[in-house]
């Protein structure tokens, strides 16, 4: 439960900074053009994938919530320093600390919880973390946007810096609680074996696996307000109130069916995730109605919901207690890469087809994603045949 509130707290910070500091106060404060909030995104972005990998290391070497702790503590002093500069560069060059410290989170929770977790129990806290992290990006989204509407700038980035603040005394917290160390000996196992496991087959499936889902879930993010203008004919908020209702039942049949990984395995909930996006995805470039739209697209969520707790639970599976945060830091910069390159062919794919377009291709990622998963099904159980009973 600490960990979750940790992950919630941190996600509603980033929440109010990736919408209302970055695409509101920057362009509009300081004077900044329409450009800016798109550079303030890619270098956030560039600081979490280039430092993932390090950030995993170094969580092997000094511990996995000393880890998350440094990294809410490096992000906590960039959102202060935003709010006392007059100029957008910068701003920019804060915005970049603020990714550097947030590269730290995942490959951190994530090899803690394979360091305390056993196997059947992975999936169901992978997605406890997962709705965790969905309703923190809420909340801090919400938050920032009415603070900033109703009070000032000044208090949502008050709100950030008290979520930040609130998540690094969790963080604090459970670092001095806990107990997890690796010894010597398995740091050196898992330094002898690492490299020949980076490149095993099943890590790189695992890796193909969230390239494609990456970019197949992120393309359509550069579309969505023209998608909603020119194709749904509708307002943004419009279609905001309309998912509470569903999106609250998609959330509460997201936590009751969050064993699914744990009880049928990592691949089978994975293949039918994303057969089910695949599906929601090409009917969303069909449909003009908002009603059936907001329902395929909280169908979609709870599709996504259910592949990436199970994802990360055959990630867990297929890393060593030693050299797990270096694994998970190094899958994390290729989800990373797939998420940067999804928002920009996304961009490309509207310029040249329309809003539509990056819908389609979304699910023709997915769709070569679930191949992937198959095949990776496929050569797990041809493995397990083989190893003598």
């Amino acid at each position: 439960m600490e960990l979750a509130l940790t992950v919630l707290l941190w996600q509603a910070s980033a929440g109010v900074f990736l919408l209302s500091l970055v695409q509101q106060y920057l362009p509009e404060q300081l004077e900044a053009n329409a450009a800016f909030p798109g550079y303030a995104l890619a270098i956030y972005a560039a600081g979490r994938f280039l430092l993932q990998a390090p950030a995993g290391w170094l969580a092997d070497r000094i511990g996995r919530r000393r880890t998350l702790t440094l990294g809410i503590a490096v992000s906590l002093p960039s959102v202060f320093l935003m709010l006392q500069v007059q100029d957008a560069t910068s701003f920019l060059a804060f915005s970049a600390l603020y990714g550097a410290g947030s590269a730290a989170i995942w490959p951190a929770i994530m090899a803690y919880v394979g360091d305390t977790h056993h196997p059947s129990v992975r999936g169901r806290t992978l997605n406890l973390l997962n709705l965790a992290q969905l309703i923190g990006l809420g909340i801090g989204t919400m938050a920032g946007v009415t603070l900033t509407d109703l009070i000032s700038y000044q208090a949502a980035f008050a709100a950030c810096l008290a979520f930040s603040a609130l998540a690094l005394a969790f963080a604090y917290r459970g670092a001095r609680a806990s107990a997890v160390q690796v010894t010597p000996d398995v740091q050196a196992q898992a330094k002898d074996s690492l490299g020949r496991r980076l490149l095993s087959a099943r890590v790189l499936f695992l890796a193909g696996i969230a390239l494609l889902l990456s970019i197949g879930t992120t393309v359509q993010a550069p579309v969505v307000g023209a998608y909603a203008s020119e194709v749904l004919e509708t307002k943004m908020y419009v279609l905001g109130l309309m998912l509470v209702a569903p999106g609250i039942a998609a959330g509460v049949v997201a936590v009751r069916f969050g064993h699914l990984a744990d009880r049928f395995g990592r691949q089978v909930p994975l293949i039918g995730g994303l057969a089910v996006a695949a599906l929601c995805y090409y009917a969303l470039s069909q449909v003009s109605q908002p009603f059936l739209a907001v329902n395929l697209v909280v169908l979609a969520g709870l599709a996504y919901a259910v592949c990436i707790p199970a994802w990360g639970a055959a990630a867990l599976d297929a890393s060593e207690l030693g050299g797990r945060g270096l694994m998970l830091g190094m899958l994390a910069t290729v989800q990373g890469l797939g998420g940067a390159v999804g928002q920009a062919i996304g961009g490309m794919t509207n310029a040249a087809w329309g809003p539509v377009a990056p819908f389609k291709l979304g699910a023709i990622l997915l769709v070569l994603a679930l191949v992937l998963t198959v095949m990776h099904l496929h050569h797990q159980r041809r493995g397990e045949a083989l190893v003598p009973a």
